[in-house]
């Protein structure tokens, strides 16, 4: 009987040993494949949302129990390196967290990530929690389909903290300032939803936006307010639209003359106005639509971005976002942005790099009144040397400029300057005790530069009209 007892107890002992020894190769089968990244992956419905990727994930495992496991560390896989294909279901195409890397690049932290601990699986999880598909292929094969949530907002933060990524907004070589920006309707829509109106200007129509009014549409402040946000989380200085047109008058920026004694008027409009106020380095001027088909909603959108001194591009970026049965209009502006968001405000950086070394552009126009004694072809003195009023300005603006090499044209009444580069700021001194401050330059306060030097030599006050940031009129004999 004993010796009976003993051969069961041994068999029992042999079999758990084969059951454990099997599961074991099983686990090591499949874990190789995974090391070997052996998947597809693909948008699962409209792609969940820019915090939480919904991915359809084809697992090869050697045993079904592992299938699970298998499918959450690919899913990340794929969300971290490999990107997420899109979908004919209105999902786009997800661009990896880790550019310019793979897996081997960061081995030792992904090998205890994946496999030494469990760190993954608080990241991922499968909504159902049930296989799409498990398919056997051959005697120790299977193909696997699971639908994945990846919680990519909560893995980005992770890969930040330990310095796997940079966060959000990093360019890569700035440790300086970033450009401040501020986000418009552009006047196309603002003209679909009749926020404007057209005022006459010397026989001219005129196209006047009324923001007041569109700030009063939820639509609007929904679309900026999501923008703003997703701008702010990347470290991006904005200034509201809705706030700076509560600090000024609007009835005075619509149409400010500004006009000599002897005659001359200039004109600004109330965006030149609200730039001058909120000085702002780059404007968006944003236009969306949101269409459906009856059962999904999406987002067609389109964003310019302009340099406010100058108006010219910064960039240009739009398309269409994925498609949701429930997203809200501000979720699915976000969706439809958030993969793009990064690399085009990287081109914003670039774009500002380029100002802070070699100079903000600007234009001047001169101009004189009737009661300034000089044509600006006459002959004038200065520092014992006969030259042209224009040439004299012309060397003066040389030598308080960041460069020589802007456009100078000149005629008896008008100087046109145009493509001068400026620096970003000066320093002054506080006559209140404070020492040297740094000032902010723009058009106007260059241009001050210039009424000064006018006033010290040839006794004239000059009028200085700014029209935004990036331009400036001064007329030359009064104020």
């Amino acid at each position: 009987m004993k010796t009976f007892i003993k051969a069961i107890f041994i068999s029992i002992l042999f079999f758990t040993n084969f059951i454990y020894s099997q599961t074991r190769r099983e686990d090591r089968i499949t874990q190789e494949r995974t090391r070997a990244w052996q998947y597809e992956s693909i948008c699962a419905e409209s792609g969940g949302s820019d915090t939480s990727y919904l991915i359809e994930v084809t697992s090869y495992v050697a045993d079904l129990k592992l299938s699970l496991s298998q499918a959450k560390k690919n899913a990340i896989h794929a969300t971290l390196f490999k990107g997420i294909v899109g979908n004919n279901l209105g999902c786009s195409q997800k661009d990896p967290i880790i550019t310019n890397a793979n897996y081997e690049d960061y081995f030792d932290y992904f090998e205890d990530f994946f496999f030494n601990t469990s760190q993954f699986n608080q990241f991922a999880t499968a909504p159902t929690g049930s296989a799409e598909l498990a398919e056997k292929l051959e005697r120790k094969l299977y193909k696997v389909k699971y639908i994945i949530s990846v919680n990519v907002d909560e893995l980005r933060k992770k890969l930040e903290y330990d310095q796997i990524i940079k966060p959000l907004g990093f360019v890569e070589g700035v440790q300086g300032q970033k450009p401040t920006i501020m986000i418009f309707p552009s006047d196309g829509w603002l003209e679909r939803n009749s926020y404007y109106t057209n005022v006459e200007n010397q026989g001219v129509n005129v196209f006047v936006p009324d923001y007041n009014s569109a700030l009063r549409d939820d639509k609007l402040n929904i679309a900026i307010s999501t923008l703003d946000g997703m701008i702010s989380e990347r470290g991006y200085p904005t200034v509201r639209l809705s706030e700076t047109l509560k600090s000024i008058n609007q009835s005075s920026a619509i149409d400010v003359a500004i006009e000599g004694r002897n005659g001359g008027a200039s004109q600004t409009n109330i965006l030149e106005e609200l730039l001058s106020y909120a000085k702002a380095d780059i404007i968006w001027k944003v236009s969306w639509t949101k269409d459906s088909d009856g059962i999904q909603s999406w987002i067609d959108y389109r964003i310019d971005a302009l340099d406010s001194y100058t108006n010219k591009s910064v960039g240009v970026e739009g398309g269409t976002g994925p498609r949701s049965l429930s997203a809200s209009e501000g979720e699915l502006i976000r969706q439809a942005v958030t993969d793009k968001m990064d690399a085009f405000l990287s081109k914003h950086q670039k774009y500002f790099d380029n100002i802070v070394e070699n100079g903000r552009e600007i234009q001047l126009e001169i101009r004189r009144f009737d009661s300034f004694e000089y044509y600006f072809n006459d002959d004038v003195s200065y520092k014992n040397r006969e030259m042209e009023f224009s040439t004299l300005l012309q060397g003066y603006l040389g030598s308080i400029a960041k460069d020589r090499n802007f456009s100078y044209s000149s005629t008896a009444n008008r100087i046109d300057v145009k493509d001068l580069r400026i620096e970003l700021t000066q320093d002054v001194e506080d006559l209140f005790g404070g020492g040297i401050v740094s000032q902010s330059l723009n058009a106007q306060t260059f241009a001050k530069k210039i009424s000064r030097f006018i006033k010290e030599n040839f006794d004239y006050s000059s009028n200085i009209t700014p029209f935004g940031l990036g331009k400036a009129r001064i007329t030359i004999g009064e104020k």
